[in-house]
């Protein structure tokens, strides 16, 4: 059975080393007992380990997968004058590791948004050239949301190329916290990011862009009709009511992920939501020997899905967003 998980992050020893190399204070590159890492010591930020191709192709063959398609959320920590040449250098590692084995792994392509040329530059290179089948944002951009005019260039450009759009959560903006974010943080930024953008008609403008969100949508599923009070209520701001219909029902467009969803009232929440069109396969793997995808896998074994709805989420649907079946081979990394 086709098995596609896009939810999967690599980092590339090369982009760590320049990131220890431009961010001296907030990163540390050191030895650890299980193996080589990049450890963020002011941040609350988890261990990240440096790239291992054998590992995870190994990986891969353990858990039955047939193609990841590769991320790095942690590029969006920074955006700023080295963000340019950051995002050309990640591009190319991914591009890299795809080469090697192109049946295996794809990628999504890393954009860095201190300038709008800049950013449209390299989303043509890394697509055009380097044959990136998406774009991953973070849910801010060091701190900026993308609802705002700023970014309107970038959402054409990526509904124009009919480009799927992943949204992965990263820190609050000014976030002083001694919890880590992943916990409860995360899922409120995939929140609150998706309300301004559904709030600012992007799904009204763009009525075909295809963006998936991380984690089963964060908290969306439960708040659906909570955020609909913007829309609802004469004593809300006006800002809330430049679109024509509540957020919630532009919300079944969006796509979610099963990261980390191994919660069956909260999966059940999202299929309500979206419906099981379009909830798509994804674990979070990065970490050597973590269980994520083990624990998604039994979850799902574990419901009541017919095999034709076990077909969609686990490859089906972003085989169809992705045409990874289908892309010619000119265009494959």
């Amino acid at each position: 059975m086709l098995k596609i998980d896009l939810h999967t992050h690599a980092f590339p020893s090369e982009y760590l080393l320049k990131l220890s190399e431009f961010y001296p204070d907030e990163v540390e590159l050191r030895e650890t007992n299980i193996g080589r890492h990049a450890a963020f010591v002011k941040r609350p930020l988890p261990l990240v380990p440096f790239w291992d191709q054998e590992e995870r192709l190994a990986e891969i063959e353990r858990d039955s997968v047939t193609v990841e398609i590769l991320s790095n959320p942690l590029f969006y920590t920074w955006v700023d004058e080295h963000s340019p040449e950051l995002a050309r250098i990640l591009n190319d590692a991914l591009a890299g590791i795809c080469q090697v084995a192109p049946e295996r792994f794809r990628a999504f392509a890393h954009l860095p948004f201190n300038d709008m040329s800049d950013t449209l530059a390299e989303l043509a290179r890394a697509v055009d050239q380097l044959g990136c089948i998406g774009v991953i944002i973070g849910t801010n951009l060091a701190g900026r949301y993308s609802h705002t005019p700023d970014f309107l260039p970038f959402w054409e450009e990526v509904n124009r190329r009919r480009l799927p759009v992943f949204m992965h959560p990263g820190d609050p903006p000014n976030n002083s916290d001694d919890e880590r974010s992943s916990l409860i943080l995360f899922p409120h930024e995939t929140t609150l990011s998706t309300m301004k953008l559904l709030y600012s008609g992007l799904l009204e403008r763009f009525p075909d862009l295809v963006l998936i969100l991380s984690h089963l949508g964060g908290t969306l599923p439960f708040l659906a009709r909570r955020i609909d009070m913007g829309f609802e209520l004469y004593t809300m701001p006006e800002r809330y009511k430049q679109i024509p219909r509540p957020p919630s029902e532009y919300m079944g467009k969006l796509y979610l992920d099963t990261a980390l969803g191994w919660h069956q009232p909260a999966f059940q929440c999202a299929c309500e939501l979206v419906g099981i069109d379009h909830i798509v396969y994804g674990s979070d793997h990065y970490l050597r020997n973590d269980p994520f995808r083990q624990r998604i896998d039994e979850f799902l074994a574990g419901l009541n899905l017919s095999p034709l709805e076990q077909e969609k989420v686990l490859g089906r649907t972003a085989d169809s967003l992705f045409s990874l079946a289908r892309q010619p081979e000119s265009r494959l990394l």
